[in-house]
């Protein structure tokens, strides 16, 4: 029989010191209220088993989930989930009320909640939070490759969240399998192979006899692979250990390491490899299951004996499980398509019992060869099932197993729909448009607008935008007129945004004669309507038009999109659709909405940001972001976001960390407004540095009138930007000539006052006009700018009234920059204000710092959450954080301003007003 994998003395991992210090780090952290996680990652038998098993041996203090991923249980939904949580379900109790009715509807123990999968995910994390309290908690998942994607999901969701919780997760996943486990964002511990002291010593424990040509031959041949020192000695005769027979031709490790495997398997009698294969294919080990199967086919109960002695499998009370993962995919490859059906079919007898459902009709899928309609019924209800649980990626294999076996052709198309709707919602954008693809063809009229609705609203999020509002408008036309108008909606949104502004007013045109009932509906048509009117310069009908959404918009307080929309048309002053936006979010929270959080959150951010509210601006656009790659859904706005907040601060690295991502994205996707804005963010970095040089080269490009795929909307926006990097860098004033031009047209096109203002800004600093006349019109005007383009607008009036020897009147508008910049937290530029107020012969009046300024952008939500009433656990249920993490940040909060409890920090007026 063959050593353990430790491949020492009990208790001892030879050469991974390295790797043991590092597990028994997170663990240690864990029990001190630091929790953690860890995905361990390597290629088959480097020993992560091990590794996790000897660690483990180390944290007698902690309480263990271990769960393994198990491929047969892959297209399960939450079945991992479950495993890894049964010994703590006693404190489901402790978790509120729609976070248990979630958790328990998910794992099967009560009615199907149709919970969104953030909230089934939340409540896991409060559940292990809520265990940790009694004992600290370490969480073991094994072939993590092998989950069910539903609890994959979840549990990186807590993995990235553990904060001040006593936990630690531990994930480990082996390299080169088809499915891969994703968990960006957390740490990655990778296993390499034995150094060469260790595989020497290694492989003299295992093979003494060896000769030192054959145990030179054998280490080059392993190359550090432990499972590879411990087996390929056993493929050896003594005369070739020894060195007097010739060795086999080498080949690749894992094929010879699986090769090792498969002629060990098949020295073994015909009915132990029967057995065998029936374990291979059941997958959980269960040995009532197993054993039920092999009476089913005739064979005996003692046929694992011969393979449990061949040291393949080890066997216990209630479990078989196979030595390593390589031994169940050289017996399941080994078996012919014919007899893994009979074992499929087998075990869908076997697995009798409403708890066994879902197992069951996938065994019999996998044991269907041609369609079989019954069996499609069956996945569908199962899909259904799934779908009600938040399994969204189980319910899309499962409709998608379903099509594959559906007879009629005519239900082939809705199952194809439903998979696709089920793969968007499970996070898997790419996967949905592949069967959107395949349901095409075979659509009626109605089915093909639903698919290409869909389409046109993954392409919109994660992809072109261009191209998904094309696709919306063309599908508009052939669509009842309740889902044209939302079609035409998602398509004016992604229009504005690109800039294709007839495109806008032509929908407003469309939107106008449908006749579609209801009060969402009329909401919608009025927005569009009044959209049109907007851009074609019919003002005062687009103000009426709009100002009645508006009116409607109330009444809607239970639909977020509705409030983004309003948002949108409130116009006005910085921060007007502020109140729309914070109620999108609110209501999101609120019902559990989840999946609608990061795109609620994104207009927020902007929001934020165009009022001045930089650190809750950009603590939204964090939150935002996090969630889109929770769900997999676009996040580059998020990261544009934090950009131009640290841009305008002068934080450069995470300036350009977060540019450098948004550029990926676009990149990937095609969007090419995505990439304007994260350039944009970069060439107001650079400006803020001080580098106008290399700001107007970043600049230039967007304000060029060469780029076709460039918009309106996207090279107006860094035109000014761009213009005070040509006149700071000294450069001639004919490189304005055509972003002054796009200035000139926007404000023309729609002549506000925020318009207006950069108009005239630009035209003082380029001379284009007379400059005190331009410039005392742009900071009349600068009120309806945001906060920072408001103080840019007087430092550049009161650079340049200094400049004309007129100190006493540059002193006022620098003095009034100075407060706004720092107010924003925009060093540089105070700084910048500083000089000039210092060179008029006056020194700015030092400010008596704030001790708000101390907080972080999450602190100071999480404080402003705290002054408006909101419990520990309230608070958490909304950011997904568990209220230890919220108590934990809270005492910082409370140490940083001085307060002894909750009532002096409610009663906090500038916290109030600086989270309001």
């Amino acid at each position: 029989m063959a050593e353990p994998l430790a491949g020492g003395p009990q208790g001892e991992l030879l050469g991974r010191e390295r790797e043991r210090a590092v597990i028994e780090r997170l663990l240690t952290g864990a029990q001190e209220g630091e929790g953690g996680a860890l995905v361990i990652r390597g290629e088959a038998g480097f020993g992560k088993t091990a590794l996790l098993g000897l660690a483990l041996a180390h944290a007698p203090a902690m309480t263990v989930l271990r769960v393994t991923g198990v491929e047969a249980e892959a297209d399960l939904a939450f079945a991992g989930l479950f495993g890894l949580l049964r010994p703590i379900l006693d404190h489901l109790s402790e978790l509120p009320d729609k976070h248990v009715a979630a958790l328990e509807g998910a794992l099967g123990l009560g009615p199907s909640a149709d919970a969104d999968r953030l909230l089934v995910s939340g409540a896991v994390l409060g559940l292990l939070a809520a265990a940790s309290e009694r004992q600290p908690l370490v969480c073991v998942v094994d072939d993590a490759h092998w989950l069910d994607m539903p609890s994959a999901d979840a549990l990186v969701f807590t993995a990235r969240r553990l904060g001040a919780e006593r936990v630690a997760m531990l994930f480990a996943s082996r390299d080169g399998e088809a499915q891969r486990f994703e968990a960006d964002g957390i740490p990655v511990l990778r296993i390499a192979g034995l150094d060469a002291d260790a595989a020497a010593s290694l492989l003299a424990r295992r093979s003494p006899e060896a000769s030192p040509v054959v145990r030179a031959r054998l280490l080059a041949e392993a190359e550090g692979n432990p499972l590879a020192l411990l087996e390929l000695p056993d493929a050896l005769s003594r005369d070739q250990l020894a060195g007097r027979a010739p060795l086999p031709e080498a080949v690749p490790l894992t094929p010879r390491l699986s090769s090792l495997f498969r002629a060990r398997v098949e020295e073994l009698p015909a009915e132990t490899q029967q057995a065998l294969l029936v374990a291979a294919i059941d997958g959980t080990g269960e040995l009532a299951t197993i054993l039920g199967v092999l009476a089913d086919l005739g064979v005996g109960v003692d046929s694992f004996d011969p393979a449990e002695r061949a040291a393949l499998i080890r066997s216990e009370v209630t479990r078989v499980e196979f030595r390593h993962p390589l031994v169940r995919a050289a017996v399941y490859e080994r078996g012919v398509l014919s007899e893994r059906q009979r074992v499929h079919a087998a075990l869908a007898r076997v697995l009798t019992g409403e708890e066994h459902i879902d197992r069951r009709v996938w065994h019999q899928a996998m044991a269907a060869v041609t369609g079989d309609e019954e069996v499609a019924v069956a996945l569908e209800a199962s899909a259904r099932r799934a779908q009600l649980r938040a399994g969204h990626a189980s319910a899309a294999s499962a409709f998608t197993r379903a099509a594959e076996l559906t007879v009629d052709a005519d239900r082939r198309g809705p199952r194809l729909s439903a998979a696709a709707q089920a793969a968007w919602d499970a996070g898997q954008p790419e996967r949905a448009l592949d069967l959107i693809v395949r349901a095409l063809p075979l659509s009626d009229a109605s089915l093909r607008a639903r698919l290409l609705y869909l389409r046109g609203v993954i392409e919109v999020r994660c992809g072109s935008v261009r191209d998904g509002a094309e696709t919306l408008l063309d599908a508009a036309a052939d669509a009842d007129p309740e889902l044209a108008l939302a079609m035409l909606h998602e398509a004016a949104e992604a229009a504005g945004a690109i800039g294709r502004l007839d495109t806008v007013r032509q929908i407003g045109e469309r939107a106008a004669g449908l006749n579609a009932d209801g009060l969402r509906a009329e909401f919608s048509q009025r927005i569009l309507v009044g959209a049109g009117a907007l851009v074609a310069g019919e003002l005062e009908r687009a103000r009426t038009t709009l100002d009645a959404a508006l009116g409607l918009a109330t009444q809607l307080s239970d639909d977020p999109r509705a409030q983004i929309w309003a948002a949108n048309a409130a116009g006005g002053e910085p921060g007007t659709g502020l109140t729309y936006t914070a109620r999108a979010v609110e209501i999101a929270r609120r019902d559990g909405l989840f999946s609608m959080l990061p795109l609620t959150l994104e207009h927020h951010a902007k929001e934020l940001l165009r009022a001045g509210r930089l650190d809750l601006a950009y603590v939204a656009a964090q939150e935002g972001y996090a969630l889109s790659i929770e769900l997999g859904h676009g996040a580059g706005w998020h990261l544009v976001t934090m950009a131009y907040v640290e841009a305008i601060r002068g934080q450069e690295d995470g300036a350009r960390d977060h540019v450098a991502k948004a550029l990926e994205l676009a990149q990937h996707s095609g969007d090419t407004y995505l990439e304007a804005g994260a350039r944009a963010a970069s060439g107001l970095l650079e400006l803020t540095l001080g580098r106008p040089s290399e700001a107007a080269s970043e600049l230039a490009e967007l304000t060029s009138t060469d780029r076709e795929d460039l918009t309106f909307v996207t090279t107006v926006g860094p035109a000014s930007d761009v213009i005070e990097a040509i006149v700071r860098g000294g450069f001639s004033t004919d490189d304005a000539n055509a972003p002054l031009a796009l200035l000139r047209d926007w404000a023309r096109h729609s002549p506000s006052e925020g318009n207006r203002a950069m108009l005239a800004r630009a035209e003082g600093l380029l001379e284009a006009r007379p400059p005190e006349q331009a410039l005392t019109e742009a900071v009349q005007l600068s009120r309806a700018l945001t906060a920072f383009e408001r103080a840019r607008t007087e430092l550049l009036f009161g650079e340049w009234l200094r400049r004309q020897r007129r100190r006493s009147d540059a002193r006022a508008y620098l003095r009034d920059a100075i407060e706004r910049f720092r107010s924003i937290g925009a060093m540089p530029w105070t700084q910048r204000a500083e000089n000039e107020l210092r060179a008029t012969g006056e020194t700015a009046r030092r400010r008596d710092p704030s001790t708000l300024d101390q907080l972080t952008p999450q602190e100071l939500q999480i404080a402003g959450l705290v002054a408006s009433g909101l419990t520990n656990r309230e608070i958490g249920e909304q950011l997904f954080l568990s209220p230890r993490t919220v108590e934990y940040h809270l005492r910082k909060v409370f140490t940083k301003l001085g307060l002894a409890s909750r009532g002096e920090l409610i009663r906090h007026r500038d916290l109030l007003a600086a989270a309001a």
